[in-house]
């Protein structure tokens, strides 16, 4: 039985709306009649549509008093995340943020049915080297610090004390649109296409040769975030992780003229370079290029995070999650990931992030 709120739709909270996987769950959620929607943050809500609450999750005491009247919440989809310089520092703040948000709830008596954590692929040692492939959700866990690991425990307990469920998602470099998220791809190839194309040069693969050639994959955030409703209420989802990406799998060498021709661009063999190096005296074209085609004015470190494209394009062995589990439990959605790219840069440059 699923409890709800006086209108008739279960009360869902949603903590991190604003990133690049938050904002496709908010979006495909907010208005939903199937869901009565509540937003938490740390920023205030950027959108219509449902109720959100601004809360600093690293504060205990905070997230209590700014949950206090949260009595009727029945699902949660847990999507934040604060970036720190090493994975062993993300450890504690993460942890902590998703304890401070399971005790608040607790504490104001929420009747909570399912919880819903976005994972990732990092719980396979990818950011290590390279890994078994195709990973799969029975898998050893590898020597840590991964925080993924840590909430996974600490959820799968309180679970076990407190009488609700679980469910583990594990999506791999989501591609989507959000500023200010310290991983968004989509966003890197946006601006350095359009920096390129400025300066009068042909788009060229920045990574390594290994990477040029290697197996890849991602994950829609759309289909992220269908995957996630479908896990909030899925009897087969309960107290299971799940690798959830597009299906398929891509070499950049392949889906390069597909984001040339999205730009109009010409291609020319790859040039390997450092990004976070090459790109960090491009500022001023950078807002050049806003002002002179009136785009949306966000600033330039805000938009881009170099570095984790470096570590995505330098990533010179397979990358592969097997998505079998997922499937065979129910959920069968899957996107073309050349598509998929292209959509979410043509959807860019239709809203005037990028030229």
């Amino acid at each position: 039985m699923t409890i709800s709120d006086r209108s008739g739709a279960p009360a869902l909270l949603l903590v991190g709306p604003h990133g690049v996987v938050g904002s496709a769950i908010a979006e495909r959620l907010r208005g939903s009649a199937e869901w009565r929607l509540t937003t938490a943050s740390r920023r205030r809500a950027e959108e219509s549509g449902g109720r959100h609450v601004s809360v600093d999750l690293l504060a205990a005491e905070a997230a209590r008093a700014a949950f206090g009247d949260l009595t009727r919440i029945t699902h949660v989809v847990y999507a934040a995340y604060v970036e720190r310089p090493t994975m062993a520092e993300t450890v504690g703040p993460n942890v902590a943020m998703l304890a401070n948000t399971l005790d608040a709830l607790r504490a104001a008596g929420a009747p909570l049915q399912r919880v819903v954590l976005i994972g990732g692929g990092k719980s396979y040692g990818e950011h290590l080297g390279p890994y078994k492939t195709p990973a799969k959700e029975s898998d050893p866990r590898f020597l840590g610090p991964v925080f993924y690991n840590d909430q996974e425990d600490l959820l799968a307990e309180r679970a076990r004390a407190d009488g609700f469920g679980w469910t583990v998602l594990r999506p791999d470099a989501v591609i989507g649109f959000n500023t200010g998220s310290p991983m968004n791809l989509l966003n890197c190839i946006a601006v350095f296409a359009a920096l390129s194309k400025e300066a009068g040069v042909p788009l060229r693969f920045p990574g390594s040769a290994q990477a040029w050639t290697a197996l890849h994959q991602i994950t829609d955030a759309d289909l992220l975030a269908s995957a996630a409703e479908w896990a909030l209420t899925s009897e087969r989802a309960e107290g299971e992780v799940f690798n959830v990406t597009n299906g398929d799998l891509f070499r950049w060498q392949h889906l390069w003229p597909d984001i040339a021709a999205a730009f109009d661009m010409p291609t020319a063999p790859p040039q390997p370079m450092s990004l976070t190096d090459q790109m960090t005296d491009k500022r001023a074209a950078w807002d050049a290029l806003v002002e002179r085609h009136r785009l949306r004015p966000v600033p330039y470190d805000e938009i881009v995070s170099w570095g984790f494209a470096d570590g995505v394009w330098n990533a010179g062995f397979d990358m592969v999650q097997s998505t079998i589990k997922i499937r065979q439990a129910g959920f069968a959605d899957c996107v073309d990931s050349h598509a998929s790219f292209v959509e979410h840069l043509t959807r860019l440059r239709r809203l005037q992030y990028v030229p």
